[in-house]
C-alpha cells in the first residue's frame, strides 16, 4: 500500500527568506527522489511549495529511506526546527 510524507512548514507568506529555503530544499527533495527512485516529487509541486510539501512514497516498504534522505536535507537546509513530518495512508489516515 502506497503512503504519503507530508512536511508541514511553520511560516508565513510574508517570510520571503524561510520560503525561498523550503523552495530550495524542496528542489533538492525532488533531486534526491529521482536519483533514487523511492518515491516521487512532481515538479509541479516543488514550484508551488508554501507551508506544506506532499511526497508520494511508492511502496510501504520505502517510507524510512525516503525519511531518511528527508531529515538530512532538512538538516543541510537547516530547516529542522519549522518543519514537521508526518506519513499517512492513501486515504489520508496517520499511519506509524
Amino acid at each position: 500500500m502506497a503512503r504519503r510524507i507530508l512536511i508541514d512548514f511553520e511560516t508565513t507568506p510574508d517570510d520571503t527568506d524561510l520560503n525561498f529555503k523550503i523552495w530550495i530544499f524542496a528542489e533538492d527533495v525532488y533531486r534526491a527522489l529521482r536519483s533514487n527512485e523511492l518515491a516521487s516529487l512532481p515538479p509541479g509541486d516543488v514550484d508551488r511549495v508554501s507551508s506544506r510539501l506532499v511526497i508520494p512514497v511508492r511502496s510501504k516498504r520505502r517510507v524510512r529511506r525516503t525519511i531518511s534522505i528527508i531529515d538530512k536535507l532538512l538538516s543541510e537546509h537547516f530547516l529542522t526546527q519549522v518543519a514537521l513530518l508526518s506519513v499517512t495512508d492513501e486515504s489520508g489516515q496517520p499511519v506509524d
